[in-house]
């Protein structure tokens, strides 16, 4: 089920978005309104549930859309997010908060029908599975699980969120499985899930679990246009 979170304080703008929804063949999605940022940010945090996209309108008291969406970026670095704007020049400020998209006002199926066709085929490159084998014994691991694979020599480590893993793979081997919008080589040795980048410093990228890893000075420029390329949806 693909599970989407509306925010905003305009329940004119809410309808528009039901009727819009009402109208979309779509029967494998489900929405839920809040109508602010504290609301939806406190269903997150004591109920724990997690979205695979946010909707949010950028003008709103309190807390605007930006802040709602820096806040949590915070707590998941995947978060995919959609804002309405009825002004052309928030776009670049969108853009900011490295979000997916942007809807223009007024709301149309038309319009909310596009956005979510791209964040699934979005959703789904990092779905993959990754399969290798280590000592006769075959592996698995979901592509969206990889912090980043290490080249050893003639082995490979393959970092996970719960675990490592071993594999004699080459190189070319190893990139004949991954989608080249999802991962990039930041060094000789790395080649990093860009969806787990939390942050670039300097010459060194910051992980989802605070690993560090060195940036090559010749893959600096790519890994900079292949991550905002990533984290807006433009795969």
């Amino acid at each position: 089920m693909f599970k989407i979170a509306i925010c905003d304080d305009s329940r004119t703008d809410v309808e528009r978005l039901e009727c819009a929804f009402d109208e979309l063949p779509d029967n494998d999605l489900e929405y839920e309104v809040f109508y602010d940022a504290a609301e939806l940010l406190k269903c997150r945090r004591t109920q724990n549930e997690k979205y695979h996209l946010y909707i949010f309108d950028i003008e709103m008291p309190d807390m605007n859309g930006l802040q709602l969406a820096e806040e949590i970026r915070r707590e998941d670095a995947r978060a995919l997010f959609v804002f309405l704007t009825s002004y052309e020049h928030y776009v670049m400020e969108v853009f900011d908060v490295v979000t997916f998209d942007y809807i223009s006002k007024p709301i149309t199926t038309e319009k909310l029908a596009a956005v979510l066709q791209k964040a699934k085929a979005y959703l789904n490159l990092t779905r993959q599975d990754f399969v290798f084998q280590y000592r006769k014994n075959q592996f698995r691991v979901c592509c969206d699980d990889i912090l980043y694979i290490e080249k050893k020599g003639r082995q490979a480590v393959v970092h996970t969120l719960t675990e490592n893993y071993k594999t004699n793979m080459n190189t070319d081997e190893i990139w004949e499985q991954l989608n080249e919008a999802v991962f990039s080589h930041i060094h000789v040795s790395y080649i990093v899930n860009l969806g787990h980048i939390r942050a670039v410093d300097k010459d060194e990228v910051i992980l989802d679990n605070e690993e560090r890893l060195l940036i090559a000075r010749s893959q600096k420029q790519t890994l900079k246009e292949k991550h905002m390329n990533y984290m807006k949806g433009l795969v």
